[in-house]
C-alpha cells in the first residue's frame, strides 16, 4: 500500500519507445560487430556476448519506464541513502569494490574488452580498489534506482532488493554449490560447475529482481508481500 508521500507514474510504451529501443539494439549489434572486426577476439559462446546487453537493456528499460516524484526533500534523502548504500553493497559483493594491501601504489588500468564487458576500468590506491565493468555498473545502478522508487512508495518491495545480491557472479557460487551437492557427485567438481553457470544464473536472477522491483514500485502487484501471496495461491 502506498503511503501517499510520493507518486510513481509508469510511462506507457508507444511506437516511439519501440523505435528507440530498436535503434539501441541495432547500435549494440554494430558495436559488437565492429569490435570483432578490428580485434583478434573470437566468440566461443554467444550467450556471453548477449548477457551484458540483457543486463544493460533490461535495467535501462525499467528505469526509463518509471517517473518518481518525492513529495519533500526528506523523502528523497531517505530513498537516496538507501539506494546508494545498496549500490555499494552490490559492488562490494560482486568484488568490484574493496580494500588494497598496505603499500599499494596509485594505478589505473583500462582494458578494451567486448562491448558490455568493456571498456573495463580498474583503479586502485593505498586503501581502495574499484573495478568498473559496464554492464555491472549500469545493472546495479538500475537495481538501486528501482529500490529507490520502492522506498518512495514506502512498500515492502524494498525487501526484493536482497535478490540483487545473488546476481553477482561471485555470490551465485556459494548458493549453487550446496544445491549441486544435494544432487550427488564429487565435491571437487562443485565449484567449477557453479562457476560454469554463474553468469547464466546471475542474469536470470537479475531480470527477475528487476521485474519484481518494477512491479512493486508501480503498484502492479501492490507489494512484494502481495506477489508472494499470489504465487502461493
Amino acid at each position: 500500500m502506498s503511503s501517499g508521500y510520493s507518486s510513481l507514474n509508469p510511462r506507457r510504451f508507444d511506437g516511439e519507445t519501440v523505435a528507440t529501443w530498436t535503434l539501441v539494439v541495432f547500435t549494440e549489434f554494430l558495436l559488437v560487430a565492429g569490435f570483432l572486426a578490428v580485434s583478434s577476439t573470437s566468440v566461443d559462446q554467444l550467450r556471453y556476448v548477449v548477457y551484458p546487453f540483457v543486463w544493460i537493456n533490461t535495467g535501462l528499460l525499467a528505469v526509463s519506464a518509471i517517473e518518481t516524484t518525492p513529495q519533500n526533500w526528506r523523502h528523497r534523502a531517505v530513498g537516496m541513502t538507501v539506494a546508494v548504500g545498496y549500490y555499494l553493497v552490490l559492488m562490494y559483493a560482486a568484488g568490484n569494490l574493496g580494500g588494497t594491501p598496505a603499500g599499494t601504489d596509485w594505478s589505473l588500468r583500462v582494458s578494451m574488452l567486448m562491448p558490455g564487458w568493456g571498456p573495463s576500468i580498474v583503479a586502485a590506491g593505498p586503501t581502495l580498489r574499484v573495478s568498473m565493468v559496464p554492464f555491472e555498473v549500469i545493472g546495479y545502478a538500475a537495481l538501486s534506482y528501482l529500490l529507490y522508487a520502492n522506498v518512495l512508495r514506502i512498500s515492502r518491495g524494498l525487501l526484493a532488493g536482497a535478490l540483487g545480491l545473488v546476481t553477482c557472479v561471485g555470490c551465485t557460487v556459494p548458493i549453487l554449490a550446496p544445491l549441486i551437492g544435494l544432487l550427488g557427485g564429487p565435491a571437487s567438481g562443485l565449484t567449477s560447475t557453479a562457476y560454469q553457470y554463474s553468469y547464466d544464473v546471475g542474469t536470470l536472477l537479475f531480470v527477475l529482481t528487476v521485474g519484481i522491483l518494477y512491479a512493486s514500485a508501480t503498484g502492479r502487484v501492490g507489494t512484494v508481500d502481495g506477489l508472494i501471496r499470489r504465487i502461493r495461491q
